[in-house]
């Protein structure tokens, strides 16, 4: 018999009827992973606290069940988390690095957990849940970058009655950050002060489509409203087609942005291009990209989470007022070599013209050249063990003081393994 089963099989004797609770456990996932995370952001500009360094152990626990019978069928999903400071006192020598709560005197929690739930229906092929959610989209994403995920509380409805199309809408009205065991108000992300005065709202609702034209074409249309703070529209599309030598891609993304109502922080007028071009042959994947902000400020982002621009660099979000930022990328996937399940990935950016209105100055630069490395096992009794070492060597020239991106050299590495219960 199934693990799962007889878990879900406990859990759904105390909450259904017995007429439903066979059901309620058909389809049901358990799953137990395991992260060690090591993370040392080593700070290269005197700043008065050497780094940002944390070594961590979680374990994330999920227990999805299925859905009872009916035209409209309901479940349960549980997210059990718990973390473990490995360093001990030895951590409170450096600055928060998000994988750990943080206390008075910059004290680094010994441990910490969680216990979360969502309840769910479907219908057809359409489904609602409510309760604790982990959106992947454009203009609310939920950063998976630490030891946890950052999450909200609300609810999201998705509707995939019509072939090819995903239409998703949600309302949140609370966050719980990657290291916190809280929900707490949505707030504007505010590094170095980009806007007039941080800014908190009592809600977020999203609504938005993906739309897959054919095998090569894919597009997204989302908007989202952060209560009297600012309204963002995002158009992306994505595509890829066989040219002979290769497959080409492209992935391209527009954000416009502006405040909205009280404009709670102030004023927000931005609009965001950016774009990325590869050729695929064979293992290898050579790209070449270029993002700007236009308007009067910065790109707006959600406290806690990162931009969704094409760029995801590890120690700054190159999204700044005025910004433009050149980038060259090149992967290789070991597929089908005897180094299979290992990946590489390497690429430099470089953005320059930041304007940073505080220090009356437009003429800012950054740039970071990044080193990614992931094996995971493909086969075997360790199939699923992953292993991941990330390296990052930022730099800028601007005041160090109180700047949320200082330059630094970077190190992370997790280490992941999940029981699948069968």
């Amino acid at each position: 018999m199934r693990f799962s089963t007889i878990f879900l099989g406990i859990l759904s004797s105390a909450i259904l009827p017995t007429a439903y609770a066979n059901n309620f456990i058909d389809d049901s996932q358990l799953s137990l992973t395991a992260r060690n995370f090591y993370f040392d952001r080593d700070y290269k500009q005197g700043d008065p606290v050497p780094a940002a360094r944390d070594w961590a152990q979680g374990f994330i626990f999920k227990a999805n069940s299925g859905y009872t019978p009916g035209t409209v069928g309901f479940g349960l999903d549980i997210l059990a988390l718990a973390g473990f400071n490995l360093l001990g006192s030895h951590a409170d020598d450096y600055a928060g690095s998000g994988l750990l709560p943080v206390g008075q005197d910059n004290e680094h929690l010994d441990q910490y957990g969680e216990l979360r739930w969502t309840a769910k229906a479907k219908w057809e092929d359409s489904t609602l849940h409510i309760g604790t959610l982990a959106p992947m989209f454009p203009v609310l994403f939920s950063s998976p970058a630490r030891l946890f995920q950052q999450n909200y509380r609300g609810a999201h409805l998705q509707f995939n009655e019509i072939d090819h199309l995903s239409i998703n809408a949600i309302y949140v009205d609370r966050v719980n950050q990657r290291d916190s065991t809280n929900f707490e108000h949505i707030r504007l992300g505010n590094p170095n002060g980009r806007f007039d005065q941080p800014a908190e709202a009592s809600g977020l609702h999203m609504l938005g489509a993906d739309y897959k034209v054919n095998a090569q074409i894919s597009t997204q249309l989302y908007h989202a409203d952060l209560h009297e703070v600012y309204q963002q529209n995002f158009v992306g599309i994505k595509t890829r087609h066989d040219i002979g030598i290769g497959n080409l891609l492209s992935d391209i993304r527009l954000f416009v942005s502006h405040d909205s109502g009280e404009a709670r922080a102030g004023e927000i007028d931005n609009q965001h291009l950016g774009g990325i071009f590869g050729l695929q042959r064979g293992n290898q994947t050579f790209s070449v990209g270029y993002m700007q902000s236009f308007g009067d400020t910065a790109l707006p982002t959600l406290a806690g989470a990162e931009p969704a621009v094409f760029l995801d660099s590890m120690s700054a979000d190159f999204t700044n007022k005025d910004e433009k930022v050149y980038h060259i990328r090149y992967d290789y996937d070991f597929k089908n070599t005897r180094f299979n399940g290992l990946k590489f990935m390497t690429r430099y950016s470089k953005g320059t013209d930041i304007d940073l209105p505080q220090f009356g100055r437009d003429d800012f630069e950054q740039k970071a050249w990044d080193v990614d490395l992931t094996y995971r096992v493909p086969t075997g009794k360790l199939e699923g063990l992953g292993v991941r070492t990330r390296f990052t060597h930022y730099r800028n020239n601007m005041p160090a003081t109180g700047m949320a991106f200082r330059s630094d050299n970077e190190t992370r590495v997790n280490i992941d393994y999940t029981w699948k219960f069968k």
